[in-house]
């Protein structure tokens, strides 16, 4: 389970580090301290066969730094803690059972990028997973759900990350009847949605989808909205937007940064019951699933990089 050792209640794992601007070490970059907490992670997994054409481990949340091992083999090393990031372990991975090994390390020199004043707190804290992708699958999808406030109209606007070989590709909108097929990357073109309910952080009107072709499905879930600046004015969907927005830190008084969807959606509820209607991702990318309770919900959302240098205002921690 996702976690940090400073919270599983052992004293001599280490314990929680708060600072604010400066870093919690000498500032001499790219160096760290000698005295460097570690955590070994060692777990058995199997895999079938047929599981993908490609095998990837992807890892969504690891402080700071992570060496990968797979089988006695290394595989890659992970930087940047709250960046989701995945390694090409198709060569390495076997059918039947692999051993995964991940060494973790609190200080790197990528610390010196994340000084988001927060609690400092190592470990894997979101989710391992092993993802096993088709020859002639669809990379990425994204479908931009424009609104014409004048006619009501909406227009999905798709784009395809995937190779020739991939197509056909169907997109399907099943309440909206549409079913639409590209034949080839040239033919990838916006498609009328017809008279469409457009999407607000007040009435978050959400529209399932599917993107298809003969190796997978992929679903999502897309809201129609234009969002334009007109002279001074911020406008969506033809009217004004204001902003209610507070800045969020991924945390919990238990858990630390490990994702609760539960809680999650109740704290954001919690929000839109106090008139909040948007939220600044102070300083780094949140979980990935928290995109999608924002869309659910009705929240705008503000994504910051996971970078933050300003301990170096102040010289040595």
């Amino acid at each position: 389970m996702p976690s940090h050792w400073v919270l599983l209640g052992r004293e001599d794992w280490g314990r929680p580090i708060y600072t604010n601007v400066n870093y919690p070490f000498p500032v001499e970059p790219p160096f760290v301290p000698d005295e460097n907490p570690t955590g070994d992670y060692r777990v058995t997994f199997d895999l079938a066969e047929g599981f993908g054409d490609r095998v990837y481990l992807r890892f969504d949340g690891v402080e700071s730094l992570a060496i990968v091992s797979l089988n006695g083999a290394e595989v890659g090393v992970v930087r940047g803690s709250r960046l989701a990031q995945e390694l090409d372990v198709t060569d390495t991975a076997v059918v039947g059972a692999n051993v995964l090994h991940v060494r973790v390390h609190q200080w790197s020199a990528a610390s010196y990028l994340e000084d988001q004043d927060q609690w400092w707190l190592p470990g894997i804290f979101r989710e391992v997973t092993v993802l096993g992708r088709p020859a002639d699958g669809i990379e990425d999808v994204w479908l931009r759900a424009d609104y014409d406030h004048v006619t009501g109209a909406g227009t999905v606007i798709p784009e395809f990350r995937a190779d020739a070989a991939a197509y056909p590709i169907t997109l399907r909108l099943p309440e909206l009847g549409i079913d639409h097929t590209f034949a080839t990357p040239a033919d990838v073109a916006p498609v009328p949605a017809g008279t469409v309910e457009p999407w607000s952080a007040d009435e978050p009107r959400l529209y399932g989808a599917e993107v298809a072709n003969s190796a997978e499905t992929r679903s999502l879930r897309v809201g129609f909205r234009r969002v334009e600046i007109v002279g001074h004015e911020w406008r969506v969907n033809g009217r004004k937007l204001r902003l209610r927005g507070v800045n969020r830190h991924e945390y919990d008084p238990d858990n630390g940064r490990v994702f609760d969807a539960d809680k999650m959606r109740a704290q954001l509820h919690l929000m839109k019951r106090h008139n909040i209607n948007a939220v600044r991702t102070s300083h780094y990318p949140p979980h990935p699933d928290f995109f999608d309770l924002a869309d659910e919900v009705g929240v705008w959302v503000m994504d910051e990089c996971d970078l933050e240098t300003h301990g170096f205002e102040r010289g040595a921690g």
